[in-house]
């Protein structure tokens, strides 16, 4: 009985715990600032029709405001440190403005979609570079992701988000990877359509110092997508989870 009584106080400490690190959010209100929990920050705020109502719309992200989350950031594939880097963690959320001009929460996202500055540098993730990496355009959302290695290598996604099934389903993903191979610059770009569940490779070559032109070579096929991904549950894995399993 001794061990079974320390076993459930050990799990109602690890709920506890979870229960400390989660912030809570209002599912509606009449202000964005109500949104934005104390010890945290708003970095973006982008406006925008979502629904298709004419009414603008909100995507938030906010930041932790923790000095304890700053140090320095180290990396383990040759880039130099950062000092006095953020780790704070990045939420997301949509804020859905309705006609009595009051926001509604309908999606959040706090998996580390968005790893902060020092976390991308630790692990070499992309992220997003500034402001305008998220828009809001034809009632879908557009996030932009970028990581700039090292001997011309980079990489970059675009996310393209609708808002259907009261949910924020992702319906478009392209991922450019860029980087030398011997004499050659590659770039080679997939591009998928969750909506046609067509994938589209574009490679394009060019010779380092050469004035010839580039060799672009193109494939499409059909895909047998069989889930959803929604906003909420992105992560900063998705795109290459994605790529590993419809990619080749």
């Amino acid at each position: 009985m001794k061990k079974k009584g320390l076993f459930f106080s050990f799990l109602l400490f690890i709920f506890c715990s979870f229960n400390l690190l989660a912030e809570n959010f209002p599912q509606k209100a009449g202000k964005i600032e109500d949104f934005i929990p104390k010890g945290w920050k708003s970095i973006i705020v982008k406006k925008g029709d979502l629904n298709k109502d004419k009414i603008d719309d909100v995507v938030l992200l906010i930041q932790k405001n923790d000095p304890k989350n700053f140090r320095n950031a180290e990396s383990g594939y040759m880039y130099m440190p950062i000092e006095n880097a953020n780790f704070n963690p990045i939420i997301v959320l949509v804020l859905l403005k309705d006609k009595d001009s009051q926001y509604n929460l309908v999606a959040k996202n706090e998996k580390g979609f968005f790893p902060s500055e020092g976390k991308a540098h630790e692990e070499v993730l992309e992220t997003i570079p500034d402001s305008d990496s998220i828009t809001i355009k034809n009632n879908t959302l557009r996030i932009y992701t970028f990581f700039e290695g090292i001997r011309a290598s980079a990489s970059s996604t675009n996310y393209v988000f609708r808002y259907q099934n009261n949910r924020f389903e992702l319906i478009g993903l392209e991922i450019i990877n860029s980087g030398t191979n011997g004499d050659d610059l590659e770039f080679n770009t997939y591009s998928i359509n969750f909506s046609t569940k067509k994938l589209i490779k574009t490679k394009e070559t060019d010779k380092l110092g050469s004035d010839e032109k580039s060799k672009i070579e193109k494939k499409e096929k059909t895909i047998n997508i069989n889930k959803n991904y929604i906003l909420e549950n992105m992560t900063e894995k998705t795109a290459n989870e994605i790529l590993e399993k419809y990619g080749n």
